[in-house]
């Protein structure tokens, strides 16, 4: 499995209990794309929606509709999708655009050949995401889509196991276009529901797997998921993995606009640092996806609903001694440096910042149930 790079240290935040990491980093798949890319009040909307509420990554939909209008195979008509990439990693602070695909022929022919069509690695994809569900059956079956436009046509059986084959395919073609070309780039894919040897299989033939919990309460996300994590787990020690959550109306979009995103992740965090102790050391929970940009228009990061709204951590920047005030209930706190180390630990509301090194520094505050994660300058 291709290590993935650490591309940006101060965005960063860990969680470390016991020897496992979970690293909060934060996606936004961007449906209807195809109707943003070119205009560029709805592009800068989009950016400032992702930068705003602290998007690392984009996942782009909607590249073979573009593709038809612009050919991206053509560096002449590709400046579309080159402008709106490097506006997005130079002004709004996106560190990864991906590409979203269904077929192997799209990654070879399309994306891959785009990428080698632009020089500067600031217009090029990052990220090669399959979304393919095998384990539809309505799709997969006799009449599915996936069946009439892919698995027939390859002589592979319109079955839940003829899908997967075309999925592991697909995602070995994928490794090798990745592996190929000289920018770096993840392979990834989503994933709802699998076996356990399917997660095996699925494990050793990416980076990056994003992995749906798809429920209208986060509290119930942990739970949701648990025994998927469990299988990729056991069969691939150190998987990276990507929690996703769907802001669609019947799925978790009210609860979201009544809360937070982050306040989904704290909890999410917290159940899966209790639920996981014993096999948690063999994943590494890199942190969160939204499904999908247009359903994300009332979701924020923070709102004044945020159960932390009325803590105060002060001085940013610190040289000394740093106060942490309304913490009700406040049970631990810890500090890690910006290579995860844990490097001071206390339950006082005055922490000394005196020996420690200047940088930016990851403060996480403890109580009965609840975990705060602030960033913390020391000058």
């Amino acid at each position: 499995m291709k290590k993935l790079p650490i591309k940006k240290i101060t965005l960063v935040i860990v969680i470390l209990v016991s020897s496992f990491k979970v690293f909060s980093k934060r996606t936004l798949y961007v449906n209807n794309f195809e109707n943003i890319l070119g205009n560029e009040t709805a592009e800068n909307e989009l950016l400032a929606y992702s930068q705003n509420n602290e998007f690392e990554t984009l996942l782009l939909y909607g590249l073979h509709i573009i593709n038809s209008n612009h050919n991206l195979q053509n560096p002449a008509t590709n400046i579309i999708l080159a402008n709106f990439i490097y506006k997005a990693k130079t002004s709004y602070g996106v560190l990864d655009v991906g590409a979203t695909a269904e077929n192997a022929w799209f990654f070879t022919n399309v994306i891959n050949v785009y990428n080698n069509s632009r020089n500067n690695p600031l217009e090029k994809l990052d990220t090669y995401h399959l979304e393919f569900e095998y384990w539809n059956y309505s799709s997969t079956g006799p009449g599915g889509y996936y069946c009439t436009n892919y698995l027939t046509p390859n002589s592979l059986p319109c079955t839940v196991d003829g899908a997967f084959q075309f999925y592991i395919a697909t995602l070995k073609s994928m490794k090798t276009l990745a592996d190929s070309n000289a920018h770096l780039i993840t392979t990834e894919a989503y994933v709802g529901w699998t076996t356990a040897g399917q997660a095996d299989t699925i494990g050793a033939n990416l980076d990056r797997l994003r992995l749906h919990a798809y429920v209208e309460n986060p509290n119930t996300a942990f739970n949701y998921s648990e025994n998927r994590l469990l299988d990729f787990a056991n069969g691939n020690p150190g998987i990276v993995i990507s929690i996703i959550f769907s802001s669609e109306p019947n799925f978790m979009q009210n609860w979201l606009i009544n809360n937070s995103m982050s306040a989904a992740e704290q909890i999410y965090t917290a159940n899966y640092i209790s639920g996981s102790s014993s096999w948690s050391n063999n994943i590494n929970l890199e942190g969160f996806t939204y499904f999908a940009y247009t359903h994300q228009t009332n979701i924020s990061l923070s709102n004044n609903l945020e159960p932390y709204k009325e803590i105060i951590t002060y001085p940013n920047p610190v040289q000394n001694i740093l106060t942490v005030e309304n913490f009700k209930n406040l049970k631990n706190i810890r500090i890690y440096n910006n290579v995860g180390q844990l490097v001071i630990e206390t339950n006082g509301s005055e922490i000394d910042f005196t020996n420690l090194s200047k940088g930016i520094y990851q403060i996480q505050l403890y109580s009965d149930k609840e975990v705060l994660i602030k960033k913390i300058l020391k000058e």
